[in-house]
């Protein structure tokens, strides 16, 4: 029997309309993530690192750290890899750090893992996730494919020499000798370092400025090294400087008064090196021989204006006291002048530091023994003519290596009553890189 048209149409509807819905209704009885959500702010996390920190008897291929999160292959500080990140002690040859994803993989490039060692592993702040979290904290983990590692160590401090301020994140290493193998590891903010797990020997260490984080010497940088024999520890000074293959000459040439020449160098001079005045000629235009009374270098000079500072202090005030007790004697009736009442002073405002951080009043460390000599003051028994030009000669300068070097240098007094601060500004020893407007002196 044949049914009326549209009646089966109208069933095949009906339950097309009840498969919708009970698509639709389990669909939404499914669990799952919401969308959205907080954003990822944390840095990632270690989980777990193999060999384990402060394992001993250690055999590894490579060296795991697994990491809660996938990591950047780029790190968010420096540029480069995620080799710049790690710094392995002691090495020989390169170290190959690898990605995988969450895992980052660290073994020598070649050679494998030296037996009877004790490693250092220093993660650097950088690690970063694909979001862009940084962790900023620096972490250390220890282990030995030995026993118990050893106890010697090489600590000390770090300083620029010539500026007199140490050093922060200098490179030091301690290069065993004689076969080269090198522990490294990084100042801290004030220059200081410490090398650990060290087996007794003799080492050459080498302290460096290291500007672009590479790790290496490279040309002007400035460094230190010194040669160690070590038992259990010691303890070393690095006074870093850059080791030229040029002697000092003179670079500018200031007249302090009519009496007084300031003569500043290219390059320090040794401390401790005897400068005399013999060393120093002095001729005008025509060739005629101007004497020199003394020539006293700059950390002599220093210390002769600072004793005369405090003696010309300790003067003035015993004087002030003398004039006041004269006064006191001849108004015996007169009652003592009080004192002015001190004017309100709006207090400063100090800088914003975290709640409970006590201020830190400790001055920066300075290098112990006598700085290298950047400058030096001339003493003239008369005085120059004014508006004249004068040929300031130097022979056999010693630099902070010994190398001797003679050079010269013109300048031209002010004339008269021209003011003292239209002369050329004296070069300031907190800028010593502000190059002064003169004439390029001429060597020999």
């Amino acid at each position: 029997m044949v049914g009326a048209p549209g009646a089966v149409g109208s069933e095949g509807e009906d339950a097309v309309r009840r498969l919708i819905l009970l698509v639709a209704v389990v669909g939404c009885a499914q669990v799952g993530a919401p969308p959205g959500g907080p954003e990822d702010t944390n840095a990632p996390v270690l989980l777990k690192i193999s060999p384990d920190t402060n394992a001993v008897n250690a055999r590894p291929k490579n060296v795991e750290l697994l990491f809660s999160e996938v990591i950047n292959e780029r790190p968010s500080r420096g540029g480069g890899d995620l080799s710049s990140l790690f710094l392995v002690s002691p090495r020989r040859g390169r170290i190959e750090v690898r990605w995988r994803r969450s895992r980052i993989e660290i073994r020598p490039r070649r050679g494998g893992w030296l037996p009877n060692t004790t490693y250092t592993i220093t993660q650097l702040p950088g690690v970063t996730d694909l979001r862009g979290n940084a962790d900023s904290s620096e972490h250390r983990y220890v282990f030995s494919t030995g026993a118990a590692p050893p106890p010697a160590l090489i600590r000390g401090q770090v300083f620029d020499w010539v500026a007199a301020r140490h050093v922060p994140r200098a490179y030091v290493e301690a290069i065993r000798l004689p076969d080269s193998l090198r522990y490294g590891e990084l100042a801290d903010s004030l220059g200081r370092f410490v090398i650990r797990y060290l087996p007794p020997g003799q080492y050459h260490l080498r302290a460096i400025a290291d500007a672009n984080n590479n790790r290496e010497l490279d040309r002007r940088e400035v460094f230190d090294s010194a040669t160690i024999t070590l038992a259990d520890s010691a303890s070393r000074q690095m006074l870093a400087f850059v080791h030229d293959s040029v002697g000092p000459g003179i670079t500018a040439v200031d007249l302090r008064d009519s009496l007084t020449l300031r003569v500043n160098f290219d390059r320090p001079l040794r401390p401790g090196e005897p400068v005399a005045a013999s060393q120093f000629s002095l001729k005008a235009a025509d060739s005629s021989v101007v004497p020199i009374a003394a020539v006293v270098l700059a950390q002599a000079f220093e210390r002769a204006e600072a004793d005369s500072a405090r003696a010309r202090a300790t003067r003035d005030s015993v004087e002030r006291a003398r004039v006041a007790d004269s006064v006191r004697r001849a108004n015996p009736q007169r009652p003592p002048a009080q004192p002015a009442a001190p004017q309100p002073v709006a207090p400063a405002v100090p800088p914003r530091r975290p709640a409970g951080t006590p201020r830190d009043t400790t001055p920066p460390p300075k290098p112990t023994g006598p700085l290298p000599e950047t400058y030096a003051v001339i003493r003239l028994p008369r005085p120059l003519a004014a508006g004249a030009s004068y040929r300031l000669r130097a022979d056999s300068l010693r630099s902070l290596l010994g190398i001797a070097r003679s050079s010269e240098r013109v300048f031209t007094t002010p004339r008269a009553g021209a003011r003292r601060d239209s002369l050329p500004p004296r070069p300031d020893s907190a800028n010593p890189s502000a190059p002064p407007v003169r004439r390029p002196p001429r060597d020999e």
